[in-house]
Parts: structure tokens; C-alpha cells; sequence
């Protein structure tokens, strides 16, 4: 019998869900028990069991199917099939065993990136081609045990609410003047930026919290090589661990390092230096910010972490950012001078008397560097809200959170 006669005989359109071929049946089934017509029991059960047969072994796309084909195959599942229809994923699987199996095999899946549009998992148990052995339905979208979870990166109410929350009590310390409080963590990033030129340029450096950083300008083969194995051991710990950001950033950074080491000519690492403190007031703090969507290596603990990085990520972000759009409407002046050594050899200082910057080139590199930074911090944040997208929709629309 044909596939499109089968769906006509019990009254469905071609390529309805197996869930519905099983309601349906069974209310045409049983209508056909009471009125004992046999031969459209038997019509019924032909064409019940094609259809099984053609979802039993119907292929979807190996885009798709592939991180699911492949969990299934390590679970040691060596007969199944994978089809998704209506927003429903349905996996047979041959089995002579209890439903037990579909519940591990949902925690598993719920821990794929699966399409945001399946809303339904539903497992079969099939004894044959023809015969369930059980069903199972799993509903997704709803709280999981990740969105309970503070320190899951998969927690989604985490990634959803967390960036404005940190970025708007950042907002709030500004308004009230509070955020000075914590002028010694922005003092000590400003010189981590000068720190770190240094270091990815292979130069000795030590950043110290009161306003001075100690830079050695002779290259250190130790601090390269250092540097280097550093990160070959955070590109292992990625590699052991599967997280594939963590070795793009071991990499990347490996790239970055030997380039300003061996490649950048001495007056512009002495430029990239001044401009080093500032500019990691601006870069350092959205990497914080950032960083918190991201997992490293679990010896770092950065699921913990993460939190008061976001928060003073945040905070130095927003006040390094407002005081620059400040000074771009002329409500505030460019900051000569240093906090220890005077006026005369201040970042802006050296970047103006040393390497010709002018007023407004300082201005409009450090604005357009928050400006960057400030679009990439949103744009990753619009990724997750897109990603997540069907998910936040249902809590706004009908579960408050």
C-alpha cells in the first residue's frame, strides 16, 4: 500500500507525527472493535503498521542527525533511526528491555545543542519494525535541571539576565558616584593593559594596584617561552576537556604573542605600551564580561569566578566608557599626567609628545575602541537571546520567571 494511502485510510495528512498516527489508530481501532468491522480492522492495522515501517526507517538530514547519531552510537544503540517532524524528535530504538533507557537516553540528549524549534523529544522502543515495545515523551523548553543551576553554563535564565543586570548596576553605582569605591580594581586593570602588551610582546612586567607597572624593555626569551607553554597547557586542557573556544583562544593568543615578540618594531611596542592602559581599561573588561559565557578548564573553578569578573568587568567598562564619551562632548579633558610620576610622563603624555597623537586622535581611537567594544558585548549577548529565543518567549509570554 502507498505511504500518502495509508495517512488517507485513517484520516491524516501525509507526514503527520507518529503521536498523532498512534491517537489516531486507536480511536479507529477500538470505533471498529465495537462495531465489529473486520475488514476495516484489518485495513486499519495495514496500513498503522506501513506507516510505522516508513517512520521506522525514514533518514533525515546528516546536519540534523549527526551529534544525535553519534551520542546513539556511543551509547552502544547499533539499531535505531532519528526522525524530526512538527517539532517533534522521535529516535527508535530496538530494544527487549525496559523503559528505563529512554530516561537516560533524554538526560544525554539534553546535553546536545539541539534545534531550538523541537519542543518534544518522544522515544520508541521498538521490539520489531512493526511492534512498540513502549513510548516515552519528554517535553523540553521547560525548567531543566541546568536552569536551576547558578554555576551551568547552560543555565539559561543565567544567560539571559545577567548581562543587563550587571551592566545596569553598573549604570546605578555611576549615577550615584559609588562606582569610586572601587577605583583600585580600575586602577589595577589599567595596568594589567599596560602588563599585558608587555608580556605578549615577550618583555618582563609586573602590574602593581597603586598605579605603577615595573616594564623591562629588553626581550625575555623566559617570558616567551613561558608565555608559550602557558598556553600549550590551556590548549591541552581544552583538547582533554573538548572545549574547542578554549584551544581557538590558546591558539589565537599564541599567534598574537609571537608576532608582537619577534615582528613589532621597538617604537611601536613603546606606542602600544602607552596606549596599553587605557585601551585594557577598555579590552580587559569586556573580556571579562564576555568570558563569563564562555567554560574554561574546570581547574580554573570559572563557573564560580565568573561572577565577580562579570561584575567588575562591568563596572570598569562603564566607567572607562561614559568618562570617554565625556571627553568626545567636551564635558570632561583628555587625563594628562600619571597617578605616581607627574605630568610629564602620563599615557596620554607620551602618546601626544612622543608619537605625534593629536588631541583628537586620542579622542576618537580611545571612544571608537569603547564604541567597539561595547557592540561586541551586545552582539554576543543578542546571540544567546536568539539562540535561546523560543525558550525566553514562553517564560515572557506565559511563566514569569
Amino acid at each position: 500500500m502507498e505511504i500518502s494511502k495509508c495517512y488517507e485510510v485513517l484520516g491524516l495528512e501525509l507526514g503527520a507525527s507518529m503521536e498523532d498516527v498512534d491517537a489516531v489508530y486507536s480511536a479507529r481501532l477500538m470505533q471498529a472493535i465495537r462495531q465489529e468491522a473486520k475488514e476495516e480492522k484489518a485495513l486499519l492495522k495495514a496500513a498503522y503498521e506501513r506507516i510505522q515501517e516508513h517512520i521506522y526507517q525514514s533518514v533525515e538530514t546528516a546536519q540534523t542527525r549527526d551529534p544525535i547519531t553519534e551520542l546513539l552510537h556511543r551509547l552502544n544503540l547499533e539499531h535505531f533511526q532519528v526522525r524530526i517532524q512538527q517539532e517533534i524528535l522521535q529516535i527508535y530504538i530496538k530494544t527487549n528491555g525496559k523503559a528505563e533507557v529512554a530516561d537516560r537516553l533524554y538526560q544525554h540528549l539534553t546535553q546536545l545543542e539541539l534545534p531550538e524549534e523541537i519542543s518534544k523529544i518522544v522515544i520508541y522502543g521498538m521490539r520489531s519494525s512493526k511492534a512498540v515495545l513502549w513510548k516515552k515523551q519528554f517535553d523540553l523548553h521547560v525548567i531543566e535541571k541546568n536552569d536551576l543551576d547558578l554555576y551551568s553554563f547552560k543555565n539559561r535564565y543565567v544567560l539571559f539576565l545577567a548581562f543587563p543586570i550587571a551592566m545596569s548596576f553598573a549604570v546605578l553605582l555611576h549615577t550615584i558616584g559609588f562606582h569610586r569605591v572601587f577605583i583600585f580594581l580600575q586602577i589595577w586593570i589599567h595596568e594589567f593593559g599596560h602588563a599585558t602588551i608587555a608580556w605578549f610582546s615577550g618583555r618582563r612586567a609586573l602590574p602593581l594596584p597603586f598605579g605603577w607597572t615595573t616594564v623591562i624593555p629588553e626581550r625575555s626569551l623566559f617570558v616567551y617561552f613561558g608565555g608559550l607553554i602557558l598556553l600549550g597547557l590551556l590548549f591541552r586542557a581544552g583538547w582533554r576537556e573538548k572545549k574547542r573556544s578554549t584551544m581557538i583562544v590558546a591558539i589565537v593568543c599564541a599567534v598574537i604573542q609571537f608576532g608582537m615578540t619577534w615582528l613589532l618594531p621597538e617604537d611601536t611596542f613603546d606606542m602600544w605600551l602607552s596606549f596599553g592602559g587605557v585601551g585594557g581599561e577598555f579590552y580587559l573588561s569586556a573580556l571579562l564580561i564576555a568570558g563569563f559565557y564562555f567554560r574554561l578548564p574546570d581547574y580554573f573553578r570559572w563557573d564560580f569566578w565568573r561572577y565577580p569578573a562579570m561584575f567588575l568587568g562591568a563596572n570598569t567598562f562603564w566607567t572607562i566608557f561614559s568618562f570617554w564619551r565625556s571627553v568626545k562632548q567636551g564635558t570632561e579633558s583628555i587625563p594628562w599626567g600619571s597617578l605616581i610620576a607627574g605630568d610629564s610622563v602620563g599615557d596620554m603624555n607620551q602618546l601626544s609628545e612622543v608619537h605625534n597623537w593629536s588631541n583628537a586622535q586620542i579622542i576618537n581611537t580611545y571612544t571608537g575602541l569603547g564604541n567597539l567594544c561595547w557592540f561586541v558585548l551586545l552582539g554576543l549577548y543578542i546571540f544567546f537571546v536568539i539562540k535561546h529565543r523560543r525558550w525566553i518567549l514562553e517564560r515572557i509570554v506565559s511563566k514569569p520567571l
